[in-house]
């Protein structure tokens, strides 16, 4: 075919089909990084899937042995026992108790609990913090005992006291006028 037959050809096309052929791209074949990737996917999962399978014995529950941790509250039968557990003194009032605690912070026996039977509640440890695990009540009044500032509040139905002495924090839930026994817990710890 020489030169005049091509030009003469060309001119016969339709404009429509030089643009079609102009917007056509060719095909590009897939390298073999894109393949072995793709592979290599692949076996992550698996790996991924048979280790989760081997760890829980194949039922698909995890182990809950590693998850436990230990209760944070000693039941103990009296102050005594209590006392043993904490490395401080803990005053009682001269009431009929229902049980004793002793709460663990930082895997450490921290506080110790009285729990009356009149449903009063008193707490002593070591801090200067609010130790009462009410959060959120309102200070009602304040008084002083012996030289001992005590901060009186109320958190819906429930009264209770906050005051602190000798690099202890001490609190009183209280369900009837509890000034006797605020002065009579600040003195027996002294």
């Amino acid at each position: 075919m020489n030169t005049e037959k091509i030009l003469y050809a060309m001119n016969e096309l339709d404009d429509r089909y030089i643009s079609e052929a102009i917007s056509c791209k060719r095909k590009v074949k897939k390298t073999g990084l894109v393949k072995w990737g793709s592979v290599a996917a692949c076996l992550s999962v698996l790996i991924i899937g048979g280790a989760i399978y081997t760890q829980y014995g194949g039922n698909g529950a995890p182990n809950p042995d590693p998850v436990q941790i230990p209760n944070p509250v000693i039941t103990v039968n009296n102050t005594e026992e209590m006392e043993k557990y904490l490395d401080f003194d803990v005053p009682v009032l001269d009431k009929e108790i229902e049980s004793c605690l002793v709460i663990v912070a930082d895997s450490y026996p921290a506080i110790g609990q009285i729990n009356y039977a009149d449903g009063s509640e008193f707490r002593v440890g070591y801090g200067d913090e609010d130790i009462s695990g009410i959060y959120g009540g309102s200070l009602v009044d304040m008084k002083t005992f012996d030289g001992v500032e005590v901060d009186y509040c109320q958190y819906e139905d429930i009264t209770y006291a906050i005051w602190e002495e000798g690099g202890f924090s001490f609190s009183y839930i209280y369900t009837e006028d509890a000034a006797s026994d605020i002065e009579a817990l600040i003195r027996e710890f002294r």
